[in-house]
């Protein structure tokens, strides 16, 4: 075999290396898995166990990577940002059957931890929409704004907000967390009602004052 042939077979057998080892760094680029500190990656299509005992078919990664299994998993990303949601209801039934009006505002997020609170999340949140997670925030909030209101006197809610609001953020909490919710902040911004009811006591007070 002459120089020449020897020359290219080296060459040959150079790029051939050279594009094995592009095609497996690329390879292994799309296998790896980096997620930002405010997401969190869900891997699908392997089982194990949670310290439960209980099997699940996913895995996931929150602000690191991980190394994806080719072909078996599939990866989902899911927003651990918190998001705002206004609460508005009319004519809610406070103790004593008094309708108020109520207005109040929550920030509230995806709980990265827990695990057992973001395998809620995983398991009733992964797939939908931005829309559709924040109306189940809301709906819940919703439900459990008019539970606590029926059991304060409407004086109690206008003139203890940050208590109402406690004791709101309270019995949301734990129906939030079922669903793979966690709840920042939540402020009482308007206590109204339509039967003047609320104006009437406070004139009753002004004037109670004034003696």
């Amino acid at each position: 075999m002459g120089t020449e042939d020897m020359l290219a077979g080296a060459v040959a057998l150079a790029f051939t290396l050279l594009i094995v080892v592009v095609v497996a760094v690329l390879t292994i680029k799309s296998l790896i898995v980096i997620v930002p500190p405010n997401m969190a990656a869900v891997l699908t299509g392997r089982n194990r166990k949670l310290p439960t005992g209980e099997a699940v078919g996913y895995r996931s990664v929150s602000g690191g990577r991980a190394m994806r299994v080719p072909i078996i998993e599939t990866v989902q990303y899911v927003s651990l940002e918190t998001f705002p949601i206004e609460i508005s209801v009319t004519n809610a039934f406070s103790k004593g059957n008094i309708p108020l009006n109520i207005e109040a505002i929550a920030n509230v997020k995806i709980a990265s931890e827990p695990e057992t609170v973001f395998n809620n999340a995983v398991e009733r949140i992964l797939g939908k929409t931005e829309e559709e997670v924040m109306a189940m925030a809301k709906d819940t909030l919703m439900g459990n704004l008019r539970g606590v209101l029926a059991t304060l006197t409407p004086e109690a809610v206008n003139e203890d907000r940050l208590g109402f609001a406690t004791a709101l953020a309270e019995d949301a909490g734990e129906d939030l967390s079922a669903l793979g919710f966690h709840l920042d902040v939540l402020k009482i911004q308007n206590v109204s009602d339509e039967r003047g009811y609320l104006e009437a006591i406070g004139r009753k007070k002004s004037a109670e004052a004034v003696r």
